[in-house]
């Protein structure tokens, strides 16, 4: 029977393996491996700092008037931006996509549902887009006089006499 256990295997015990990874060596890996992680955390901080310097150094002015300092101290704003690309007639990128084109839809419904002014000089004005609709119901239509009509008719007439005359 006891050959049966061993599968074959005469004269072996049964037994568990005794060389082990211990636990104090996946600590100290660990450990090894945080202080390499913060060492070149500090290594690369340098580094740039370093080349950054350097950069700064070998930069050309643009005038020998102004310093290396004043050149990199500017800060662009929102506002200074849209002053020069109005100056310029550039058109500006969208800032508030949402926003603006929100805005636009209010715009537009507002001067849809108003009475307003277009062009008051020439006598142009808006009114809502109900009551348009309910003085074309109305009032019809404006009806062009047949005379411009027969003008236009015999505008589309010639074109078609010269395809015929063409076909000949």
């Amino acid at each position: 029977m006891s050959d049966e256990m061993n599968h074959g295997r005469s004269g072996q015990e049964a037994g568990f393996e005794r060389e082990d990874l211990s636990s104090r060596g996946i600590f100290f890996f660990m450990i090894g491996l945080a202080i390499v992680g913060v060492a070149i955390y500090f290594i690369i901080i340098g580094m740039y700092s370093f080349l950054d310097k350097y950069e700064r150094s070998q930069m050309a002015t643009a005038s020998p008037l102004l310093t290396s300092n004043g050149a990199m101290s500017r800060v662009v704003t929102q506002e200074y931006m849209e002053q020069r690309f109005k100056e310029n007639g550039v058109p500006m990128l969208e800032v508030n996509e949402r926003g603006q084109f929100r805005d636009f839809l209010l715009n537009q419904e507002n001067q849809l549902n108003s009475y307003g002014w277009i062009d008051k000089d020439a006598g142009v004005a808006h009114i809502p887009i109900e009551r348009a609709m309910d003085l074309i119901v109305q009032r019809g239509l404006p009806v062009y006089p047949q005379s411009s009509a027969n003008a236009s008719a015999a505008a589309s007439k010639a074109p078609a006499q010269k395809s015929a005359a063409a076909k000949q």
